[in-house]
């Protein structure tokens, strides 16, 4: 091969390179997912008590839910939110997520349920006709362990790229991750409606940021969400409270 074919069959070698870098990079900045399922069902706490109900989630459900077939959920039009919990395994269970950080999370998961249900249903105090009760708890959670250098822990694109397809092998190094249990009962006669066990891990993509609690947040936030969409589609499409 003549020199100059050589030389230019490496300068296009580079620019595919170069370009499969940017389109990575893209990608990742554009993705609106920041936390993703694990492909493994998440460990049990026991706090839901029962299990044998629950199954395992089909497309974007949770990990593992119960819904009764037999419930009117339209006749539900408020919710008593209880307070969060966060359990563990014991002392040794959490991780080195001090109380402050448990109390911190708890707080934030609460709030982020609030802000979503109260689009839907009244948030009330007290037990009645048409009023679910919402119990949850973190099971487990774990900050990201955030890198020294802002750089290395967003730049390199082969890091990026495993991202895209599935979480890298070592998921543990940088990212944070949350799981969590929830069961909605009829606030009168404690029957169960709903139920579901779910666990989320950080992406590692410039959308989630750098700090400790960033992908633990967006986890409880996606949580909160898909809570709020679940019971306007159980309750036919109920339109958000004006």
């Amino acid at each position: 091969m003549a020199l100059s074919a050589v030389k230019q069959d490496r300068q296009g070698q580079s620019g595919m390179v170069i370009l499969a870098g940017f389109l990575v990079l893209a990608l990742a900045l554009s993705s609106c997912a920041t936390t993703r399922q694990p492909r493994q069902a998440p460990e049990l706490s026991g706090f839901l008590g029962d299990y044998s109900q629950l199954q395992e989630g089909k497309g974007d459900q949770a990990a593992l839910v119960y819904i009764d077939p037999a419930v009117d959920f339209s006749k539900y039009d408020a919710v008593i939110i209880d307070s969060v919990t966060f359990w563990t395994e014991g002392s040794e269970g959490s991780k080195g997520v001090s109380a402050e950080e448990q109390q911190a999370l708890t707080d934030y998961t609460y709030e982020a349920l609030h802000r979503e249900l109260g689009k839907v249903l009244k948030i009330v105090t007290s037990p009645g006709p048409g009023v679910m009760r919402l119990r949850v708890a973190l099971t487990e959670a774990k900050g990201a362990r955030v890198a020294s250098k802002t750089v290395t822990a967003v730049i390199p694109q082969l890091r990026l790229i495993a991202t895209l397809g599935g979480m890298a092998a070592d998921v543990a190094v940088t990212v944070g991750t949350a799981s969590m249990e929830m069961e909605a009962t009829d606030s009168l006669t404690n029957r169960r409606l709903a139920a579901a066990a779910d666990e989320r891990w950080g992406t590692k993509t410039l959308r989630g940021g750098l700090k400790k609690w960033s992908d633990a947040k967006n986890a409880i936030d996606y949580w909160a969400e898909r809570v709020r969409t679940r019971i306007q589609e159980v309750r036919g499409g109920a339109k958000e409270i004006s």
